[in-house]
This record gives structure tokens, sequence and C-alpha cells, in this order.
């Protein structure tokens, strides 16, 4: 059975209240339900909203996770979730501990979450996931799997959910005061004797005068349970035991709602993922969601048993998982997206990383690709970034994608970028150019690369190129052209917002090396230059005669039904970069995404460059861009599995 208990305190009418913490909990219970098949008669809610049949007091935080532990059977899935304010205090010298603080300011320890732990069945999951600063501490003693990083100041407006052990001793006190206040008019007494002691015993002395014997075995030492061992309990929180938490303010991500950083990003990433995630890679993924949101300095932290670290998030039974292992007969959907703005070059462009998010966000959400099969290369960081966009690393990358590839695969590379023209000269033949992507250490990636990838797919693999850089259109060479050249007509104009196309001439490459490579000013043509500055590194086949020869490429060519290219132009056009709300894209990237997302259930290769160059012609650009495939794929859906 799973179970769940869920809080969320706003502390409204009060100097502390936060905005986000109910409608947290109101978003944990929906994500729950929908993906992890909890019952809504084994979920409570326990929140300080107006109307609320049972406040978040510490008495009823605390009955409600005493029924769900006396309740559990072996195998069972306990979830505890809170979203409020947290406190640290310094219990000891050179100790400090961790609290979430009800609505009644009765505070709840990690000695109280141990308590109850340590209650539970053998072979019992109980996940604690706590939005509220200074969480990071409430399972005392675990193992710490993902835990603290520096970063710096939070780049965005937000609300902090911590609260001063001052604010809650005078918050206390006032309480007090109204209750001797009252004793005297009914004529009891009530003893608060706090005079000469620390904060932290002035605030054990006032909740045990207030609440008696329902406070935190905190302020109980004789009662103080053992230690946890390494394989009990799980916590997800918000941050680290000594940063803040923090709301995310109303805004259109929210749709005008707010939340918490922390339990935001955590259901934004579990309903974005298709399949199991575990613990750690939740975690990792929440990180660099909240990173992404402008919170710099709020890191969420995992602490559990390396069991547990590998186990699937609420998983009903807690085995270990590798998730690349799970369904491995399974059809995957895999991605290499790289973006590259040059950045400090002669040549940087602006929207290419811009790109690379937008399509992320377009895989993920509109053809059901997995974060954990898209690996992402930009040359300046964003989350989920993995590695600078050199030649070898993007090489690296596309031929691990192809080489664990398996019949009904869905593969995809993104590129967005400069690209170049190659020219090649034969004795006794005319001059020829080739197409060629730019990365970051314009260590060339060209056509013939992609044939080698291409001829190494096994059967029934989709592998779809798009690539929003000029001199794209010839990249899987001998293709079959589906839709090509058409340009605009003459005397259109393109648009203001135009910023830069995206080719480097490649004798402007040829310079770049001959300058920083003493090898290639005794080289005698442009291979020997290349290899005389990358030597064993150099990545395409173009300059590497030899290893072309071996692997018996030279004069091979693709299959033809293997490999769709969807170009941002034909090979000897531009392709641009567009501004658009102050912000850079590519206008063919763009257009992709808009021609994706415009409704339809699904679209064929086929369409959506008709409908791409529709937009691009609609906005001016004399930009054509180009389909190269089979007659097969031609009508197949884009990025769908092969029939």
């Amino acid at each position: 059975m799973k179970t769940a208990l869920l809080v969320g305190c706003n502390y409204p009418n009060t100097p502390y209240k936060l905005k986000g913490c109910i409608n947290d909990v109101h978003a944990m219970r929906d994500v729950i339900l929908k993906r992890f098949n909890f019952d809504p008669q084994h979920v409570e809610l326990i929140t300080d909203e107006p109307g609320s049949p049972k406040m978040p007091t510490r008495a009823n935080i605390m009955a409600g996770l005493a029924e769900m532990v006396k309740e559990a059977k072996e195998g069972d899935v306990l979830l505890f979730h809170f979203s409020g304010h947290g406190v640290e205090a310094d219990m000891k010298p050179g100790r400090k501990d961790d609290a979430i603080v009800p609505c009644d300011l009765n505070l709840i320890y990690d000695v109280d979450i141990r308590h109850l732990i340590q209650q539970l069945p053998k072979e019992t999951s109980f996940t604690i996931v706590s939005d509220s600063c200074h969480s990071g501490g409430l399972i005392d003693k675990e193992k710490e799997q993902i835990g603290p990083h520096k970063g710096i100041a939070p780049s965005v407006d937000a609300q902090k959910r911590g609260i001063s052990l001052e604010s809650i001793h005078q918050g206390l006190q006032t309480a007090a005061n109204v209750i001797n206040a009252a004793s005297d008019v009914l004529g009891t007494t009530v003893a608060f004797g706090t005079t000469g002691l620390d904060i932290v015993s002035n605030i054990g002395h006032l909740l045990t005068g207030i609440f008696r014997d329902n406070v935190s075995l905190k302020f109980r030492p004789s009662q103080e349970p053992r230690s946890l061992t390494e394989d009990e309990g799980i916590l997800l929180s918000g941050c680290q035991a000594d940063e803040l938490s923090l709301d995310l303010e109303p805004g259109d991500k929210t749709q005008g709602k707010a939340y918490g950083a922390f339990t935001y990003s955590l259901q934004k990433i579990i309903n974005e993922t298709h399949g199991a995630l575990t613990n750690k890679q939740l975690v990792m993924n929440v990180r660099d969601e909240i990173t992404s949101l402008g919170f710099h300095e709020q890191h969420p932290c995992l602490y559990c048993s390396d069991k547990n670290a590998g186990t699937a998030f609420l998983a009903t039974i807690p085995t270990p998982l590798a998730f690349p292992m799970i369904n491995e007969l399974v059809p995957k959907k895999k991605a290499v997206l790289v973006g590259c703005n040059y950045p400090k070059t002669p040549y940087n462009l602006k929207g290419c990383i811009n790109d690379v998010e937008n399509i992320r966000r377009l895989i993920m959400k509109r053809f059901n690709f997995d974060r954990h099969f898209i690996k992402v290369l930009t040359d300046n960081y964003i989350p989920g970034s993995c590695a600078m966009p050199t030649g070898i690393k993007i090489k690296a990358a596309l031929y691990e994608m192809v080489k664990t590839a398996r019949p009904g695969d869905v593969l995809f590379f993104y590129f967005s970028g400069h690209g170049t023209a190659v020219p090649v000269l034969k004795p006794g033949q005319p001059l020829r150019l080739d197409e060629a992507i730019v990365p970051c250490d314009f260590n060339l990636i060209t056509d013939v690369d992609f044939r080698d990838l291409v001829n190494q797919l096994p059967e029934r693999v989709n592998f779809t190129i798009l690539s929003d850089s000029c001199h794209s259109g010839g990249l899987i060479d001998k293709e079959k052209e589906q839709i090509g050249p058409n340009t605009l007509r003459k005397g259109e104009k393109s648009p203001e917002c135009i910023t830069r196309g995206k080719s480097i001439e490649f004798p402007v490459i040829h310079d770049i090396i001959d300058l920083v490579s003493d090898a290639a000013h005794q080289a005698t043509n442009i291979a020997e230059q290349f290899f005389g500055f990358f030597g064993r590194d150099i990545v395409s086949l173009k300059f590497n005669h030899e290893a072309a020869k071996q692997k018996g490429l030279l004069g091979l060519q693709p299959h033809e039904d293997k490999g769709i290219l969807v170009s941002g132009c034909e090979a000897y056009e531009t392709s641009f970069d567009v501004v658009l709300d102050g912000n850079s894209y590519g206008a063919f990237t763009d257009a992709v995404v808009k021609v994706s997302m415009g409704g339809y259930v699904k679209i064929s290769n086929k369409d959506l460059v008709t409908k791409a160059r529709d937009i691009l012609k609609q906005n001016g650009f004399d930009q054509t861009p180009c389909l190269y495939c089979s007659n097969a794929d031609l009508d197949a859906d884009f990025l769908g599995e092969v029939a």
C-alpha cells in the first residue's frame, strides 16, 4: 500500500507568512495520484488554508505520521511532504539541529522523525520531501548522497522559507503571555520559568509550558531514541542544512501561483519524465531545474543509503534500479543536442544555446523523449549541459548513441551553430564543396562522418538530423532530396530582426588552424593542416584518409533508407539568427518549434519542413529548409518510431 501525509503551512496573518506552501501540497497530491498510483483515500492533506478541517499543528502532524507508521506493513511506501518554514538551532556547542515549523510553532525536530522511522517494519520505504529552510539534517545520521554545493547569490526575487529562533521565541512568548492573562482571569496558574536561560532552552521551557508533553523529544533528552542505521529512511531536502529554501513568486511559468522552488521543480521533472527515476537522478535533475530558474544558492540534497539512492522514487519494493537498464528491449528515444555560440570570438552567435533549450523542451513535451536520454553540449553552461561541444566530444556522443541503438529506437541529433563548405579538389576532377558543421574548437565534422554513423545503424532505427546552420543541406551525402531548393522572389527583403548568418567561410577556419599550429605551416594540403593541429584527435574522416580507408568509407555511400536530414537551408544558402522579444534564436529552429506545437496530433517529416518553409517565407527570410530522406521516410512521423 502507498500512504502519504502532505503538510503545507503558509502562516497567514503572521509576520512570517508564506505564499506557495499550500499550492505545493496540492501540486504534490496531483503528482502522486497520477504518476505513482496513490489511492486518494490514503493521502491526507493538512494545511492552514481557510476552512481547513485540520490545522497543521505539531499535534496533528505527529498524529498523522504516527497513524501512517502504525498501519504500515512490509513492502509499503510512505511519503511525508512538508512545505513551510524550517529553523536551525545550536542545541549543543558545535552541533546544529534542524526542525520544521508547524503553524503553532511547536517544533518538529530530526529526533522526532527518527523515533517514527525506527518503528517501521522491515522493507518499508519511508520518504520525506521537505521544502523548507535548513532541512538537510531532518534524518540525522543518514548517508549524504547528494550534498553541499556553493554557488552565487540568487538572481531572482524570492521569499525565504526560513524563520529565526528569535521570531519563534517572540511568538511563543506572546502565546505564553496570553495564557498567563487568561489564567489570571480564571484563577489558575501556569509556570513559564525562562529567566536567565539561553534562547533554545527558553523555547523549550515555553513549549513545555504551553503544550505540556506534546513537545519534541529534543526537549526531553531522556526519551531521545538511538541513531538511525544507514538503510532507514530517505530524505529529499529542498536545500542543504545551512541554506535557505525559496518561494517562487507568481508568474507565467507558474500560471500565476506561488510555489516553493523545490516543489515546483520536483513535480515539473516528474511530469516531464517518462519512466522511473531513482532518488539520486531525481534530486540531480531538480538541482539543474532550480538553477535554470535563477536560484543559484539553493541546492537540494539527498540523504539515504547507497541502496536507496539507486532505488526508484516512491518505489513499492526498494530494489536497486540502474535506470539505463530499465526495459532494455523497449524502444527508446535518444537525442544529442549541440549549441555553439562561439563566445569571445569574432564569429560569436547569440541564439544557438537558446535554440538547444527550446528543442529540449519541445522533444520532451511534444515527442515524449526522456531527459535521461538527452545529452546536451553547449559552449556556455546551461542546466543539463554535460560537456563543451568540441569536435571530439560531439562525435563521441553521436557514436555512443548509435552504438547503443536497437531496432525500433528513435535517434535525434540537433545542431545549432556555424556551418561551412569544405573545398575538395582531386586531380582530374572539378572543385567540389562538401558540407560541415563547426564545433567550438573548429575541429570540423563533415558529411562523411555522418555517412559513417548512418551506415552503423541497426535495421528499423529512425535517425534524424536537424541542423540550423549554413551549408547544412548536404550533411547526409547522397540521401534522396525530397524537398529541395526554392528561394524567395528577388526583391523581397529579410526582416530587420536578423542578426547574422550562421556561416564561417572555410578559408577563415583554414587561417585559424594555420595561426595556432606550427605543423600547419609546413602542410601541403588541407588534410595535413588539420592533422598537424589536432593530431590523433582530428575528428573528421574527411581529413583522415587512413582511418576512412580502414573503415571502408572511401567511395561508400549511405543506405538510402537510413538517415533523415532536416536542414535549415539549402546546401549553399545561409541560415539566420533572429531576435524575438529581446532573445536570439535560430529562425529555422523557431519555425520548427512553432509548427510542432501547432496542435497537430502527428506531423510528417514532409509537412514539418513545408510548414517551416511557409513561416520563414511569411517572415521574409531568404532561407529555404530542405528535407533529405528516402521515399518511405518522407511521409513518416517526425521523430516517430519506424513502422
